[in-house]
């Protein structure tokens, strides 16, 4: 017999490890190694618990993208907070797609609302 603790050979009767003081009757406790399979890697592991409430970036993505002249913030930050609940798990994800689509829609029509106006001064067509 050993000793589960430091692999002494023990007398049949010794109820104690002369080397180490570990009881003879203490139950080896078997020293398995993990290995990472394809069912325990990061990627098949369930998303971490959920954070209570609604991401704060999301809230501000749409509060932002509402806002003609800051909408490609708000459309930025939505990207962010949709990033952040797909690793969370919190609430806010169609706060976060409602800011997306609204601030790229704004940037754009802002954007082509300058083109048309600068080009209709450019060309004189303006004036009719």
């Amino acid at each position: 017999m050993h000793c589960s603790n430091c692999g002494t050979n023990l007398d049949a009767k010794a109820t104690f490890c002369a080397a180490c003081g570990t009881p003879a009757s203490a139950v080896p406790v078997a020293k398995v190694p993990v290995t990472p399979t394809p069912q325990t890697s990061q990627a098949n592991m369930p998303p971490s618990p959920a954070i209570a409430g609604t991401n704060g970036l999301a809230i501000a993505s749409l509060v932002l993208s509402v806002i003609g002249c800051t909408s490609l913030i708000g459309a930025i930050l939505g990207h962010v907070a949709l990033s952040q609940i797909r690793r969370t798990g919190q609430q806010g994800r169609g706060l976060a797609l409602g800011g997306v689509i609204v601030g790229w829609l704004w940037t754009f029509f802002v954007l082509w609302g300058w083109i048309t106006i600068r080009n209709a001064f450019d060309t004189g067509h303006f004036y009719g």
